[in-house]
């Protein structure tokens, strides 16, 4: 529910559907060319991605830009869901900075030392 409630709000900003839309085609485009001697025509995949009965694409193409435009439409509501999330925390002084929150998030990312900054500041 978070999820669809994120991209009902990007849906609503003209700019950051504007913004997807590049990505979308640039995504669509690189998985398309990792597999494809031949590129995808950008003016047909432009409207293909604006109305889906439009755009001369091959069956194989119309597939692979259905499954990129699904992707970055998820990957944009994950982003911003990710984003109010780390603002809401910064608010509440849950996390001191931006650093932080990627430490308790994206453990991966943490400093070399191993030990995350929260782990630190929970411990002391």
């Amino acid at each position: 529910m978070i999820q669809e409630y994120s991209n009902r709000l990007v849906d609503c900003d003209p700019m950051t559907v504007a913004r997807r839309t590049l990505d979308t085609r640039r995504y669509i485009h690189m998985i398309w060319n990792q597999s494809h001697a031949e590129p995808i025509d950008d003016d047909q995949l432009n409207l293909f991605l604006c109305d889906e009965h439009y755009g001369d694409l091959t069956d194989e193409q119309k597939t692979v830009a259905r499954q990129g435009r699904d992707e970055m439409r998820d990957v944009y509501g994950a982003a911003l869901c990710r984003m109010m999330l780390c603002e809401e925390m910064l608010r509440r002084n849950m996390v001191a900075d931006v650093n932080v929150y990627r430490s308790v998030f994206y453990p991966e990312s943490a400093t070399e030392g191993g030990d995350s900054p929260w782990m630190l500041n929970r411990a002391g």
